[in-house]
């Protein structure tokens, strides 16, 4: 597996509409917590049975699948993000029923990745150096995940991605981060990526919360 990527130019500002399926960013691993209410400087976020918090300095944009039309429960995105001349950090969540999926695909959390990344390829997105998957848990779930890269204006956005099955709801739901800290960075780690990823994972609820 990778473990840094080389810095070659700025990103530009249209990356963060080029990436609004494929990646997503938080501040830190104690973004997203259980607690009654967010902790100063956090909004919480709770629809279609998702819950987590982030920053008041990013933005929320829901949407369906590719990014154009309204979230449903069968289907949809919520993304926060945030960027400025030195930093990116984008964090998403997406849902999927199974029967909104093609008629010949498998009913499993790979395909639910891999029909994502069809709707990212339709979108003219770039996806590159998908990783072998590694596995984890969230609140009882089995996990299933993998790094990959984005190839823009000379600079190859890290990202990571996952996806798991919900009983409670029958959707497969899939995580996304995407965190450059600094543009002046010669290398971005995929170990520290996947750290803050699984802790953020950690602060996210599936199920239980109605929209």
């Amino acid at each position: 597996m990778q473990t840094g990527i080389a810095k070659t130019q700025i990103m530009s500002p249209r990356s963060l509409v080029i990436m609004l399926i494929a990646a997503g960013a938080v501040t830190g691993g104690n973004l997203w917590i259980h607690r009654a209410d967010p902790q100063l400087g956090y909004v919480r976020y709770t629809g279609y049975g998702i819950s987590f918090d982030y920053s008041v300095m990013m933005t929320q944009r829901e949407s369906d699948l590719a990014g154009f039309g309204s979230a449903t429960d069968s289907g949809g995105t919520v993304q926060v993000s945030y960027q400025d001349a030195d930093l990116l950090e984008q964090y998403g969540v997406m849902w999927v029923e199974p029967k909104s999926m093609p008629s010949n695909a498998a009913r499993t959390p790979e395909a639910a990745l891999d029909f994502l990344f069809g709707f990212i390829g339709l979108a003219g997105t770039q996806i590159t150096d998908r990783s072998e998957y590694s596995t984890t848990t969230t609140d009882g779930h089995g996990v299933i995940y993998q790094t990959f890269g984005v190839p823009e204006s000379g600079f190859t956005i890290p990202g990571i991605i996952g996806a798991w099955y919900c009983e409670e709801t029958g959707r497969f739901l899939i995580t996304y981060l995407i965190y450059v800290p600094d543009f002046e960075n010669t290398e971005v780690s995929y170990q520290g990526l996947e750290r803050m990823w699984l802790d953020l994972l950690d602060g996210l609820s599936c199920h239980g919360i109605q929209g």
